[in-house]
């Protein structure tokens, strides 16, 4: 890990060195209207040349280049008259102009017309979607989960601190009911490393977040819904690099470059490093021992066994803007990571020694063309294949509880089964093909096929030479999952259009000599309508989700597989209604209100068993979701934001008899457990700008999470239910930008006021702690 992590830096800092060696040529500067108010989403155009840009919200651009000499720029806006203007540039100089844009006569004062930013385009679209711009998060240090944990409707409960094991909840479904993509790609095979509690906001321009049915382009078989993370895609040459360090002994770095030629040749490089040895205090029972009995007084102590690290390094090469192609890229990606197993799967089995490690190797293919052929034929192909493994280290002989004691045992092994060095070989690829087609106006069919494939080896140095062979025959399991998905959209008005689709499901897997094969069909129907500031959104899909290999296969540690799981079968309706407008060109506000029912049979669920150290998926049967989702936001003239969101669902179980029995389900109409239903959050922020030096701004910001206490067991069992109670976590954050907007300083106080906190199965989250950041963007 330290070599890898010496040589990326090496790497790395020879592209600084290169980069400030070749100072590139720059054409800056600022689009406003007639009375000085700044016109953002105008399109800046180097004329004769690939390069273009957009202005922020305060309609600032830049263009880079590599040589100096007299350019053209055109700026165009919908709502403004097209100008042109010469400007001269030298080489490895900068020049900043001011550009004013009059706006079009048939346009009246009092009506804004703009260019709609990719988010907002997300945002209007037939589904139930959130598109969070990553933008304005780049100063902070949360990472992707961080950012998805303040979408209404959203919970990300981790089983710790820094690269523990989540899960994501959405609307009542968690873990794999909800489908994570990079770039339109299953990230399903995707390796450790990219955990999105791993990933650094910085390598992210927007997530986008669909609540329940799921636009085919993504084949999936999301019963929940779908999180698609879409990285920068940069056109020009750009480093970003960041340092952050705080409490526990945490430090996190991110670099990314990228590089375009005047030929369309392109490279890019993201490099990313996590670090906290995890050692907050817990308030827990400390186990006697030799007795086994659990402490009546809880005690305050610190982890210990909870190191975790990680690097990786993703590139990519190849050219953009292209007759042939839009993008081709090829990609590498290599990753390490290490990490102590503190806990089993509940908080109560303690380890001291235990350990993992995870390697990624990873190939990848990119290609999109725009209007291939013909006009409006769109192709999209994409391609992974991670040869990388994960390792499990269980060779201690001891048993250790929460105060760090422990005491000799009569074999290795702290999980219970026998020392272990086993290294799991998950050999897993996807391939992805999306075409779409634009006939005119009114009608548009996409088609869509994604297939995955996965096969685990194993290796054990500790299994006896002469029978190692016969048992990686013995431990064959395998798997070949296919989704094609073919839909149609009809804009019947300007402001009204639907979408109808259907998928076909398919997958065969094997274990051990047996193979099962399974096919299923879905569809549904989506459809918006705008009205003035108002959108409604409605849709309905019948679906099915196929079991994902960590739940047919398990983790080959504390996740045992069940290759007798059944695909869920679910019947999702989905209503939404927002509201959005601009008052006086300074006062913005945003709400949000959406409905969700879900009926779900043969619901797969994550059952611990064997004292907390081993947990299965199992189907429970049929499960009903209801949930509803609030949210507002409020913006006064790019100084003053307030916004907040509140959700509650109530999730049962709908199976009145035992799974292939006559016999009463006791658990019948009780709520799913483990799964919080009324939690919300409230944020603000303040934006000084040119503190101390014109150009300079401060942004501070506040944050408040709330959840109702929930238990995580069922209650009808006949004992008291073990609760996870209510709690409120407060974060308070100070960002100060300097140098045109290239260096930025943020102190961070996450649960400033040191609450207890609770997640996953009622696993403890750290107290008060405190990060530093400082990133440098050009």
């Amino acid at each position: 890990m330290r070599k890898f992590l010496l040589l990326t830096a090496c790497i790395l800092g020879q592209l600084f060195v290169a980069h400030a060696q070749q100072k590139p040529t720059i054409i800056a500067g600022v689009v406003q209207d007639e009375k000085g108010s700044p016109i953002d989403f105008a399109t800046v155009i180097l004329v004769d040349t690939k390069k273009s840009d957009l202005t922020n919200e305060q309609g600032a651009f830049k263009i880079k280049m590599g040589h100096g000499g007299t350019y053209k720029l055109k700026i165009q806006h919908v709502s403004y008259e097209s100008t042109e203007l010469n400007v001269q540039v030298e080489a490895g100089g900068q020049v900043n102009k001011r550009i004013v844009l009059k706006a079009k006569e048939a346009i009246l004062d009092d009506v804004v017309l703009r260019v709609k930013s990719p988010v907002e385009k997300v945002r209007e679209s037939a589904y139930n979607v959130i598109a969070i711009d990553a933008k304005p998060l780049y100063n902070s240090s949360l990472d992707v989960s961080g950012a998805l944990d303040r979408v209404s409707g959203v919970k990300v409960r981790r089983d710790g601190a820094e690269g523990s094991d989540f899960t994501f909840s959405m609307n009542g479904f968690s873990g794999r009911h909800i489908r994570f993509f990079m770039d339109g790609v299953p990230m399903e095979g995707f390796g450790s490393e990219f955990k999105i509690n791993n990933l650094p906001i910085t390598m992210v321009d927007r997530i986008e977040v669909y609540k329940g049915v799921v636009p085919v382009e993504f084949g999936s078989d999301a019963l929940g819904g779908a999180v698609n993370i879409i990285t920068n895609k940069a056109k020009e040459t750009k480093i970003d690099a960041s340092f952050a360090t705080g409490s526990f002994n945490t430090y996190k770095s991110h670099l990314n470059v990228s590089k375009v030629f005047d030929n369309g040749m392109t490279f890019q490089v993201n490099a990313f490093q996590n670090y906290s040895d995890n050692n907050y205090n817990v308030y827990v029972p400390v186990a006697n021992l030799k007795t086994g009995v659990y402490s009546k007084e809880k005690q305050w102590v610190k982890r210990f066994n909870d190191r975790f690290q990680t690097a990786t390094v993703v590139t990519k090469v190849g050219v953009i803007d292209k007759s042939y192609a839009d993008r081709l890229l090829f990609g590498f990606t290599y990753g390490e990571g290490k990490k102590g197993v503190q806990t089993g799967t509940i908080m109560e089995k303690v380890f001291g020694q235990k350990k993992r490690r995870s390697v990624t190797i990873m190939p990848s293919l990119e290609y999109s063309k725009r209007n291939l052929f013909t006009e409006g034929l769109d192709v999209a192909i994409t391609s992974t294949y991670n040869a990388g493994y994960n390792q499990n280290i269980d060779t201690s002989r001891y048993k250790y509880n929460w105060a760090g004691e422990r005491i000799k045992t009569m074999k290795k092994g702290e999980s219970g089964g026998g020392p272990s060095l086993v290294k799991f070989f998950d050999h897993n690829g996807s391939t992805t093909a999306n075409v779409s087609y634009k006939v005119n106006d009114k009608h548009a069919f996409s088609l869509n096929n994604v297939i995955y494939y996965f096969n685990r080896k194993t290796e054990d140095p500790l299994a006896v030479k002469e029978t190692e062979s016969e048992k990686k025959s013995e431990t064959t399991r395998r798997s070949l999952k296919n989704i094609t998905a073919l839909s149609y959209r009809y804009n019947i008005l300007d402001n009204f259009n639907v979408s109808v689709f259907g998928k076909h499901y398919s997958i065969k897997h094997t274990y051990l000599s047996e193979s099962t094969s399974v096919d299923k069909s879905g569809y549904g129907i989506a459809a918006t309508y705008l009205w003035n500031d108002f959108q409604v959104k409605s849709s309905f899909e019948k679906t099915y989700r196929l079991p994902t290999d960590s739940e047919l296969f398990g983790d080959g540690d504390m996740v045992w597989g069940n290759t007798d799981l059944k695909p869920e079968a679910g019947n999702n309706y989905n209503f939404n209604l927002s509201y959005s407008t601009v008052l006086d060109k300074v006062h913005a506000v945003f709400a949000d209100a959406g409905f969700v029912y879900r009926k779900t049979e043969d619901y797969i669920r994550s059952n611990p068993y064997g004292s907390g150290s081993r947990a299965s998926s199992v189907n429970i049967g049929g499960v009903e979701s209801i949930g509803l989702n609030i949210e507002a936001r409020y913006v006064y003239n790019d100084f003053l934001q307030l916004g907040g969101s509140l959700t509650t669902q109530n999730i049962r179980s709908k199976q009145k008899y035992a799974i292939g029995t006559s016999v009463a389900n006791s658990y019948y109409n009780e709520r799913i457990p483990n799964e919080p239903y009324f939690f919300g959050a409230l944020d603000a922020g303040l934006l000084f700008k040119d503190l101390g030096k014109k150009g300079n701004n401060l942004n501070v910001g506040y944050n408040v999470r709330y959840i109702d206490h929930y238990s995580y067991d069922f209650s009808s069992i006949g004992v008291e239910p073990i609760w996870i109670p209510s709690q409120v976590v407060h974060d308070l954050s100070a960002s100060y930008s300097m140098f045109n907007n290239t260096l930025h300083l943020t102190v961070e106080a996450n649960n400033l006021f040191d609450k207890l906190a609770y997640d996953n199965y009622s696993f403890q989250k750290p107290g008060r702690s405190f990060m530093f950041k400082i990133r440098y963007s050009y």
